[in-house]
Parts: C-alpha cells; structure tokens; sequence
C-alpha cells in the first residue's frame, strides 16, 4: 500500500468521506472542490479496499464468505424436496413434509422459489433481473430462459430445474456487477422504486383496482395502438410488476414504459385460456407489437392421458369450463352452464368431440399440452370412457368442487 492510500485508508477508517475532503486533508490540494474531488477519485478508485457509495467513500465492507452448499427446496402442496448443491452438483434428494423441510433449511443458505422465511426468494430475484418476464413457477422461468428444465411431480427433477434457474439467476446479476449469496438475497428482497404516473391515462387507483384473476392485458400508445399484449395469471400482479423500476432497465423494460399511455385487459377463466388468447392476440396484431413471438417455448415431455375432459374455471362463476382434449390431436373448450338438467346435452357433445373432432391448430395444442402437462395435479379431470363419466360430470354440473387429476 503506498503512502497516500495509507493516508486515505487512515482518514476513512473514522467514517465515510467526500472526495473533495479526502483531496485537501490527505493530498494537500486547494482549489475548487469539483477540480480537487476528481483527483482524490481517480486515486481512490484504483484501490481496491475503496468504495463509492452515493457521494461518499467508504472502506469496503468486506463480503460474508460464500457457503460452500445451498440447499434447494422445492414445494408441492404438503410435501417438499430438499437437496443440497455445491459446485453445481445436485446431492440426494429427500422428500419431506413441508414443515420439517422448513425446520430443517433454518440457519442454512436456502434457496426457494416461493417466499419461505430465511431462504433466497429466487421469483423475486428473477424478476428483479428480469421485470419484463412474469416467472409464476420454476419451470415456466427456466422455459422463458431456454433452460433445461423437468416438468411434473419428479423430486429430482423439480429440484434439477431449480437449481438451473438459480445459476442462470446468478449469472446475470454478475452481469451487473452483483455478486455473493447475502448481497443476492437483500437485492431480492428490496423494494424497487415505482415509476411516475404522470405521463400516463390512469392513476394508482386504476393499477390498485386491476382484477386479480386470470387474464390478458394491452398497452396502447399515444395515438391508441396496441403495441404489447401479455398474458397473465394474476392481472393485477402482472401490469404493477411493469411500473417497478429494474436496477438495470433493459430496452423491452425501457421502450414499454416510454410508449405506454392506456392500458385495456380482459378477465378470462384460467391461465391456460390466457395463453391462447394472448397467442390469437399477437397473431391478430402482430404488425404492431413489439412481441412477435407466437410459437410456444419448448416444455419438458410428458405424457397426457389419451382421451380427457379437464375441468377448469370459466369467466363467469355461472359456468363451468371443460377443456376436451385428445392428446396430440384436438382440443376444445366448452363453457357449460352449472345447471344439472343439462347433463345429458352436454355429455353428448363431448362423446361427439371424440368421434369427429376436427385436428387443433398445432400452436394452440402445443401450449395447451404443455401447460397442462406442467399443471395436471392441479386440475380435474373426467376420464370419457369411464363407466360413471355421466355421474362424474353431473357433479361439476352441481358446481361441486372437483379434486385434480390423477395420472400415473
């Protein structure tokens, strides 16, 4: 250390500084604080035990050390799976219930991609990264990344998929000069500024008041083009996640936010609805959008029963929606009204389907395949050729809950 970084060292050791302070007192400089303050900076910023924070230096604090592992936890309703990572090597994965799984990740370096007490909350630093990006799942985030992902029940998988996020995650905040687990999880953690609305056609009650169901949502530029649509499962979530500023804007974030003057959305049942109206909408408008991507992002393989009616939410809480899906073949989505006289009627459109149903455009059934391959444990299913199909489906008539699909 050469004499005058010691002086420097010797003035900060009582307290971050100013520039133009650190010239006269350990320089011996006099004259206009600007001209003064850049020569001390440029000194101090070959040092690398120096660091500017606003417009004070600072000693450096120096970072915590790395853990040498961190355990990933993945959770699936009640149960969870647990492995620990180190030099990018996933271990042996356990399966537990989900609140000895919580005990056990305490005092450790954790990560999750949901919020869980303690541990990195990875959606939040993904989206941080990445605002642009609504990152609902693991799988959906590593699939938006081109990540080698697993969809399903798998433990190993979930947890492989994970851990494929969490390093790209890292990656890019190295890409921006961000570095180390603690200094990750606080970045995830901090609130991020919220833009000015003074440039746009609503206020913060029209964002507060925004539905939180599934949905699409538009952005309209000045002249009332749309110029972006999205899909969303929470549309509420999805459009205030547009008006936190990233800590590095990228150009999609910067061009929406410039452009954007109105936004016009609309309420769907499902998200599996949303992603097929989001893709007929970019279809439709595609001359105008700035998101031209219409074919569906490549999802892990998994083998969908044959022949299914899945049963999902509709727009309007009078009705019901049945998803009538042939694998690789067809699909169709009826809205059925949940009034049990007309079992009969519906039952025989849907075994009408199954006899002469016209081939679904490719696109549509490649994301409808994928989103409820990724989502089958979270869905009802009625089985077609089943012997009580008629009694099954009579219930969803009745608007009885209906539990998830089963398929081994």
């Amino acid at each position: 250390m050469t004499l005058l970084e010691q002086r420097f060292r010797d003035l900060l050791s009582a307290g971050p500084r100013d520039a133009a302070s650190l010239a006269r007192e350990a320089m011996g400089l006099s004259g206009p604080e600007a001209v003064i303050a850049k020569v001390a900076e440029a000194a101090l910023a070959a040092a690398p035990w120096a660091e500017k924070d606003g417009a004070l230096w600072r000693i450096r604090t120096a970072p915590p050390p790395e853990p040498a592992e961190i355990a990933l936890a993945a959770f699936q309703g009640e149960r969870a799976a647990v492995a620990f990572l180190r030099d990018g090597k996933l271990g042996d994965v356990q399966v537990l219930p989900a609140s000895e799984a919580v005990a056990s990740l305490q005092g450790r370096a954790s990560v999750a991609f949901g919020a869980l007490a303690g541990a990195l909350h990875l959606r939040a630093l993904c989206r941080a990264l990445d605002p642009a990006r609504p990152f609902t799942t693991a799988s959906r985030a590593a699939a938006d990344w081109r990540l080698p992902h697993h969809g399903g029940d798998d433990a190993r998988g979930a947890l492989a998929t994970l851990a494929a996020v969490w390093e790209h995650a890292r990656a890019r905040a190295a890409e921006q000069g961000l570095e180390g687990f603690e200094n990750l999880r606080a970045f995830a953690d901090a609130p991020r500024p919220v833009l000015d609305l003074a440039p746009y056609r609503f206020n913060a009650e029209f964002l507060s008041n925004l539905p939180e169901t599934p949905g699409t949502y538009r952005f309209l530029d000045d002249g009332g083009a749309v110029f972006y649509v999205g899909k969303a499962r929470n549309i509420r979530n999805r459009v205030l996640s547009y008006f936190r500023v990233p800590r590095v804007p990228d150009a999609k974030w910067t061009t929406i936010v410039e452009r954007l003057r109105e936004i016009e959305f609309s309420i769907l049942g499902s998200e599996l609805e949303a992603l097929l109206e989001e893709r007929r909408l970019i279809r439709e408008l595609r001359v105008s959008l700035i998101n031209v991507q219409v074919e569906s992002h490549a999802r892990a393989p998994r083998r969908l029963p044959d022949r299914s009616v899945f049963v999902l939410p509709a727009a309007s809480d009078a009705h019901a929606a049945l998803w009538l899906h042939r694998s690789g073949a067809a699909l169709r989505r009826v809205d059925v009204r949940l009034e049990p006289r007309g079992v009969k009627q519906v039952s025989g459109g849907i075994r009408a389907f199954f006899v002469d149903a016209a081939a679904t455009d490719a696109g549509d059934l490649a994301i409808a395949e994928g989103w409820l391959a990724e989502n089958l444990e979270r869905v009802g299913r009625l089985d077609p050729d089943s012997p009580d199909f008629e009694a099954r489906l009579l219930r969803v008539l009745h608007g009885e809950a209906f539990e998830p699909a089963r398929h081994g």
